[in-house]
């Protein structure tokens, strides 16, 4: 194979890279990305800049915004996959084996890393649909199991019913108050 053939053949194969979602061992996440890194794979592990207490100090602690996971780049091939998978600390990437790989989304990767990048105000959110059944976590609701009405950015309507009346009530609060029960 000559060297424009070879050249060819390898920017089709860059052509065909994704990203895939690598679920880690709990906490493993930086020791993943390292291993990656070592591996000559291109990663990513979105992270969150958190304030933490330290007995006369404060200091701010980097955690992943998405815990347990991370983002690699890679063709989808039986030996990347396999090359990710041996790597220390990888329980799986997301889908049913190397032929069928869930890949996520480029926009979702790059909208991430563009969130990420701003750093202040970042936080995770719960993932919310409408008539999911959650739990108030914060404020002075805390507590209060019902179901999500409505989701406007980063607010949601919650509702209590009172099933024998078959009547509701709803509040509009925070989506990061609620977790999903």
């Amino acid at each position: 194979m000559g060297q424009g053939a070879l050249r060819d053949a390898l920017l089709a194969r860059v052509g065909d890279e994704r990203w895939y979602a690598v679920w880690t061992r709990s906490q493993c996440e930086p020791k993943v990305e390292q291993g990656l890194h070592r591996k000559q794979m291109e990663v990513f592990l979105p992270r969150l800049q958190v304030p933490s207490r330290r007995r006369d100090r404060r200091v701010i602690l980097e955690q992943p915004l998405f815990p347990g996971y991370l983002f690699l780049r890679f063709v989808a091939s039986r030996d990347a996959y396999i090359r990710a998978m041996s790597t220390d600390g990888v329980v799986r990437i997301l889908g049913d084996g190397w032929e069928t790989l869930h890949p996520v989304p480029e926009e979702q990767v790059e909208a991430v890393r563009r969130i990420v990048a701003v750093g202040q105000g970042v936080r995770p959110m719960p993932w919310l649909r409408i008539g999911d059944r959650v739990r108030i976590i914060a404020g002075p609701l805390v507590g209060l199991e019902g179901l999500v009405q409505a989701c406007r950015g980063a607010r949601a309507t919650f509702v209590v019913g009172v099933d024998l009346l078959q009547r509701s009530v709803g509040v509009e609060v925070e989506a990061a108050a609620l977790e999903p029960v």
